[in-house]
């Protein structure tokens, strides 16, 4: 005999007591769905005065044309016979369009940032089930997915939208499907059910509707025994601690979130998914020495410490095939500056700033060019033998950008590798009389 009180008292001891108690509002995302619709039923009868404290969030896509419509009208009539807060958004989505389901989720994660603000709370109930969870473990699994992947869905965490920060509940997410429209029909709930589900053009549809159903024919106990290696996963990670830099001595998942927040002060409308903080865990368990991120951030790891790099200040280098003017100044970036003058030929030609050479009188009236390095470089490093550029640069232990090293040179010929080293094809001879200052200044005012 099904008993549902039971469920949902079990439920109960997953939520915090200030949202029983009806101490803090909390936003539903409601598609109309089943699952939504039982999720909506258990707070209803949970939360302490709901009619004030429970808002309903509904996003129509307009993705199945009336579908969809439909789907609204049933959640708007259900929201007005329970006198309970809904609040609705509108956002055509064109079905052809690549990675759509990524974007509708943006779309949904935007909204509910808006209503918490709206509503000063961060509280939003999802209604992941069982199955979800487990069919996100085996779509991991197929996309090659760190062990993050094989944590499945969490029954709660925390996603930072700009500078709001969303605490997501998921209760149902212990229970499996058929329990769940079980439960629905024996309360006459009504639900929507989504007829896109029973097409196979997702993985996730094809794996639950073609792929699973013939794994169980093997172990029907299949889905169970997913779920216990997710306990595994969490259990082992659990224990991990980072073991360098500032991060030594914290869990991964603290790291995790600390590298996330760093990340989204660099940049503040960007989002991260799942697939990130995948790359945020290879960094700090040293399985990965540098990850790209969105908005041209790379992470890199140098000697204990972690860096972000803003690669867009670096598009302005990368383009670089500047003449330079002699005499004169040749802004090469907002960063970078390149002065000549020509002198009469110091007395002491060694200097030690690593920025400022003296070049042969000869290349006063040739053309002279800074670029990005080659591959294949070579540059003049003993009489006539012809050292490459990379491995000059790979015993520069600390020179962190060294596919980014500038080169100076003249007629196919490199007579500088911008502050590492200079070509003897370039050095000043004997019987100059003048020669050619060149002085690389960074940041410039």
């Amino acid at each position: 005999m099904l008993k549902i009180n039971e469920i949902y008292k079990n439920l109960r001891l997953d939520l915090p007591d200030n949202i029983l108690r009806g101490e803090s509002k909390v936003i539903l995302g409601f598609s109309g769905g089943p699952d939504s619709r039982l999720l909506l039923d258990f707070l209803s009868n949970s939360i302490k005065n709901s009619k004030n404290n429970l808002i309903v969030a509904h996003v129509n896509y307009k993705l199945r044309e009336n579908e969809s419509d439909k789907d609204e009208n049933l959640v708007t009539n259900i929201c007005k016979n329970e006198n309970l807060l809904l609040e609705k958004h509108v956002h055509i989505l064109d079905k052809n369009s690549k990675g759509i389901q990524e974007k509708a989720r943006k779309i949904r994660l935007d909204f509910f940032r808006d209503l918490s603000i709206k509503y000063r709370t961060n509280k939003i109930f999802l209604g992941h089930n069982y199955n979800d969870h487990v069919e996100t473990i085996m779509l991991n699994i197929i996309r090659g997915s760190g062990l993050n992947g094989l944590e499945g869905i969490k029954i709660k965490n925390k996603i930072k939208i700009e500078e709001n920060t969303l605490e997501i509940f998921r209760p149902l997410i212990k229970i499996k499907k058929p329990l769940i429209e079980e439960i629905c029909n024996k309360k006459k709930l009504k639900f929507v059910v989504d007829s896109s589900n029973k097409k196979n053009d997702y993985s996730r549809n094809k794996l639950r509707n073609q792929i699973i159903p013939e794994i169980e024919k093997i172990n029907p106990k299949f889905l169970d025994s997913v779920n216990s290696l997710s306990i595994l996963i969490k259990k082992s990670k659990s224990k991990k601690k980072i073991k360098f830099g500032k991060y030594k001595g914290i869990e991964i998942s603290e790291g995790i979130k600390l590298l996330s927040d760093e990340y989204s002060k660099l940049r503040i409308n960007s989002f991260l998914g799942r697939t990130h903080y995948e790359m945020f865990e290879n960094i700090l368990l040293g399985n990965s020495l540098s990850q790209n991120l969105p908005e041209n951030i790379r992470l890199f790891r140098h000697d204990d410490n972690l860096v972000f790099e803003d690669l867009s200040e670096k598009k302005i280098k990368l383009e670089l095939n500047k003449k330079i003017s002699i005499p004169g100044k040749t802004t090469l970036s907002q960063d970078f500056q390149i002065i000549t003058r020509v002198i009469n030929k110091p007395q002491n030609i060694k200097q030690t700033n690593k920025n400022l050479i003296y070049i042969n009188e000869k290349y006063y009236d040739q053309n002279l060019y800074i670029r990005i390095r080659n591959n294949g470089d070579r540059i003049n490093s003993i009489s006539n033998i012809y050292t490459r550029v990379k491995k000059v640069l790979s015993n520069y232990k600390n020179l962190k950008d060294k596919k980014n090293a500038l080169i100076l040179e003249s007629n196919n010929e490199i007579l500088w590798i911008v502050g590492i080293k200079q070509s003897i094809s370039s050095y000043v001879e004997k019987n100059n009389k003048k020669v050619l200052e060149i002085k690389l200044l960074e940041n410039p005012i």
